[in-house]
């Protein structure tokens, strides 16, 4: 199937619930929207084709990712939400596959320091609801190799942070 026209499925299954029933980037003045060269987005492989003529708030790179090549996408803190990539969508969790290669969805360890969801600093826990339709958007996503390979490198980048973090 086309690659777009499984990330344009994924975005509609996400356009009506969020993490919280507020705007979370009410709670940490929008963090995760706001980069520099050095900070952004994973984009999975083929999204950037999906919206790429109305993008002027995501500047990109190209970079290697435990011997991938990735494609980032930073935000100029101005962005159109329908447009946006599913990394920002789906912020602060993170689909793995785990140990025994079951396709799961966890907090991002590495958001920790960024997003308070993650932290637990304000006491707020993420939808269930909401994790459990971005799990649904990965197992229809793993359909496409090139994504679930993404998702493997993913899991391993995980992996080392955690090692690294001790989490």
């Amino acid at each position: 199937m086309d690659k777009r026209i499984l990330y344009r499925k994924a975005y509609r299954m996400l356009d009506d619930i969020t993490p919280l029933k507020i705007d979370c980037g009410l709670l940490c003045k929008s963090r995760c929207c706001r980069g520099d060269s050095n900070m952004g987005m994973v984009m999975f492989p083929g999204e950037y084709g999906v919206f790429s003529e109305k993008q002027e708030f995501l500047r990109t790179r190209r970079e290697n990712m435990n011997g991938s090549e990735v494609l980032f996408g930073t935000c100029t803190g101005r962005c159109d939400r329908k447009y946006r990539p599913l990394s920002c969508r789906i912020y602060p969790l993170v689909p793995v596959f785990d140990a025994r290669g079951n396709l799961t969805v966890i907090m991002d360890p590495r958001a920790r320091y960024t997003c308070p969801l993650v932290s637990g600093s304000l006491g707020l826990k993420i939808s269930p609801m909401f994790k459990r339709r971005v799990c649904r958007i990965f197992k229809l996503l793993c359909g496409d190799s090139d994504i679930k390979k993404h998702i493997s490198v993913l899991t391993s980048v995980i992996e080392s942070y955690r090692k690294f973090t001790g989490d």
